[in-house]
């Protein structure tokens, strides 16, 4: 059998419309030869080559006049931590901007939403929905955690002296706007649940999780964005969790704290601290597995006893009852 002729070099390892393949000057019958696939209507793929995200909305969202890429996909593209499920499914997520019809094209799920003008923007030349709509309309298929760990990536603003700085990509106040001004969507009792628990600096899933466990072991309120200092004021750390009233230091080390480098960085860290009074508690990735977020919200509940925190007696009844 004849080898397929080689694709021009722009096309080649990558998803392309029939229109594409014309302006490149190849002929109308090399988009059926044996090493592409038709993934949706006017759109080759090449056999085995997985292609980006931004990619193929970009292609299918020109090709589906007045396509808003929603849901998963566009949480998605905002970078939203979301579960396997959604991150491995094999459709895009398009919706109408009229909202009066869905989108229908193989490989696509249709959908129809009302979308207000600043309900769409555009994120690198691809319609998208906004991050506050795209985590409202997230609470149709999130439960209360994971829709909570959106919220906290949507509106984390963090500026420190490592890494680099992450601007919100928008704010607590955009979440409850959006929820009131959209109120008959599906999921909007969880939407009004979760951004009571949302906070601004958290800076990954896990880290919400922790939190949230915090709070049902009946913590204190921690600070997100504390920066423990030495005696003249220079910066020591900056913990994933702090409470400060009681010095204890809590972070979640995830797989690449196993790396030497970042595993001394952690130990030196933990000594700087302790050198000024404060307790470190690590909640580790394997931790998580054994005893899960809970286990280690126990662990961070004893070092605040062993600090001076006291449960308060209506906590108290109140565990009993439950």
């Amino acid at each position: 059998m004849r080898q397929p002729s080689a694709l021009p070099e722009h096309l080649t390892g990558r998803s392309f419309t029939l229109a594409q393949q014309v302006r490149s000057g190849m002929p109308m019958g090399r988009a059926w030869r044996s090493d592409l696939r038709v993934a949706s209507r006017g759109v080759r793929v090449p056999w085995d080559e997985a292609q980006p995200l931004h990619h193929t909305c970009g292609l299918l969202s020109a090709l589906t006049p007045g396509a808003v890429c929603c849901l998963g996909t566009a949480g998605l593209l905002w970078g939203c931590p979301l579960p396997l499920a959604l991150q491995n499914e094999l459709v895009i997520h398009f919706a109408k901007a009229g909202g009066s019809t869905r989108p229908v094209r193989k490989g696509v799920v249709g959908h129809r939403l009302s979308l207000r003008p600043g309900d769409v923007a555009m994120l690198d030349g691809v319609p998208v929905t906004s991050p506050a709509r795209t985590w409202l309309d997230l609470a149709a298929v999130l439960g209360l955690e994971d829709l909570v760990a959106a919220g906290d990536h949507f509106v984390c603003s963090q500026s420190r002296s490592f890494g680099p700085s992450k601007e919100a990509l928008c704010s607590l106040g955009d979440l409850r706007e959006q929820i009131e001004s959209t109120p008959g969507v599906r999921g909007i009792r969880k939407a009004r649940q979760a951004l009571e628990l949302c906070r601004v600096g958290a800076d990954s899933a896990p880290e919400t999780r922790l939190r949230l466990a915090l709070g049902r072991a009946g913590l204190p309120e921690p600070n997100l964005s504390y920066m423990v200092l030495d005696p003249t004021g220079g910066e020591l750390a900056w913990p994933d969790v702090a409470f400060p009233k009681f010095k204890v230091a809590v972070n979640y080390d995830g797989r690449h704290h196993l790396e030497p480098r970042q595993r001394e960085s952690d130990i030196r860290r933990d000594e700087s601290i302790a050198a000024v009074g404060w307790h470190s508690v690590t909640v580790t990735a394997s931790h998580v597995r054994t005893w899960g977020f809970d286990g280690g919200a126990h662990r961070v509940r004893d070092a605040l006893v062993r600090a001076g925190w006291r449960i308060e007696r209506r906590d108290l009844i109140a565990k009993r009852r439950t």
